[in-house]
């Protein structure tokens, strides 16, 4: 089964040469609306491809870091870990994301603009629902 792809912006990127590994934090609106599109909620060690269309993808790896703060203010925030030998360049399709944000609880789109600390105005569940923090982090 292929890995979900899910729309990232890699200005976002953050390496150093004493890290095996680069990283970038997943907490842009078109991250989070790709999420809710398909459903998916993020979880620890998940694979997915990052692409920023008509540029870059990757395969990466999420991790949530309780050592961050995330856009709604709660403490700990979605990672994603990667090597940058594995960035591969995208032919220039013209493939562009959708704009559409669905509630992950009832699938009723959230109005425009969006903040982090938005609710759905039908069911009430948060926008950041796809990004909520695992079970387990404290």
């Amino acid at each position: 089964m292929p890995l979900p792809r899910v729309y990232a912006d890699f200005n976002a990127l953050e390496y150093s040469a004493d890290k095996p590994f680069a990283e970038m934090p997943l907490t842009g609106f078109g991250t989070l609306s790709s999420l809710a599109r398909q459903g998916l909620r993020l979880s620890e060690n998940m694979a997915l491809i990052l692409c920023e269309p008509n540029d870059i993808e990757c395969e990466v790896t999420v991790h949530f870091d309780m050592s961050r703060t995330d856009p709604a203010g709660r403490q700990g925030e979605w990672v994603a870990r990667f090597d940058l030998r594995l960035v591969r360049d995208l032919p220039n399709t013209g493939e562009r994301f959708p704009t559409q944000h669905p509630c992950m609880v009832c699938g009723q789109s959230f109005y425009q603009p969006r903040t982090f600390t938005d609710r759905c105005r039908n069911c009430g569940a948060s926008v950041m629902e796809p990004m909520l923090p695992p079970d387990n982090a404290t």
